[in-house]
């Protein structure tokens, strides 16, 4: 005799259910959830990076150490074998007295965005590391003075405080269309902005906030930086709020 269609749809319902508590706890999904697969980690931030990028230094602000607008930590995130990104490592950091948010010469805040790594730079008289790298003399300088010369690397005979134990390791940032020599490039835009590192700390002065650029507190931190970033990576540094 067969079965009235009301009983065939209970009996295909309570089948469709046990198969379904089978499968959760064979599975370890929570029972009625719809299955997971696995996928790259794309943080948000990372959409703003050209796409061979698989090194980034991030800076963001943050509460975790103290609670001033200058208060950061600068990341270091690497592109893993799937796509994701992991980050490999955090540190505490410091930007510029007024915060984020840079727009003219001596404003002291520092810019946000997406840069490069113009030049990586140590007063040791060989490179730590594997990015293009050049040596900072006490005659080093990046130009702020108003001119042909604004926002670029000079050596000024006379000047002595080029080495001083704050500018002992870093990088130029790509701010501004900063020149290496002078002449070479885009002309910076007057009044902008010059001279945005990363660098270390002088001593006794780790978490002091400074006039625009990145300060690594800890120079063994600033160290492995230098060590860390490759350029087969093509990194770019991430400045956000």
């Amino acid at each position: 005799m067969p079965r009235p269609l009301g009983a065939v749809l209970v009996l295909a319902l309570l089948t469709s259910l046990v198969t379904g508590l089978v499968t959760g706890a064979t599975t370890g999904l929570p029972i009625g959830s719809p299955p997971s697969y696995a996928a790259a980690d794309e943080p948000a931030w990372a959409a703003d990076l050209p796409e061979r990028t698989t090194q980034v230094v991030r800076t963001v602000s943050s509460r975790k150490y103290c609670h001033k607008v200058w208060c950061t930590v600068t990341q270091a995130w690497e592109r893993t074998g799937d796509g994701g990104w992991e980050k490999v490592r955090e540190l505490r950091s410091t930007i510029g007295s007024r915060g984020w948010g840079k727009q003219r010469e001596g404003d002291r805040r520092s810019p946000l965005g997406v840069f490069d790594i113009e030049v990586t730079f140590t007063t040791s008289s060989s490179n730590p590391g594997r990015m293009p790298w050049r040596q900072r003399r006490p005659t080093s300088i990046v130009s702020s003075a108003a001119g042909p010369n604004y926002n670029t690397w000079l050596e000024v005979r006379g000047v002595r405080s080029g080495n001083r134990p704050s500018m002992r390791s870093g990088w130029v940032l790509d701010y501004n269309f900063v020149r290496l020599r002078p002449g070479a490039g885009t002309r910076p835009v007057p009044g902008r902005g010059s001279g945005i590192f990363y660098h270390t700390s002088k001593p006794g002065h780790r978490w002091a906030p400074t006039a625009g650029c990145t300060q690594v507190g800890n120079p063994r931190q600033m160290r492995w930086l230098l060590t860390w970033l490759r350029p087969s990576a093509e990194p770019r540094v991430l400045q956000q709020r």
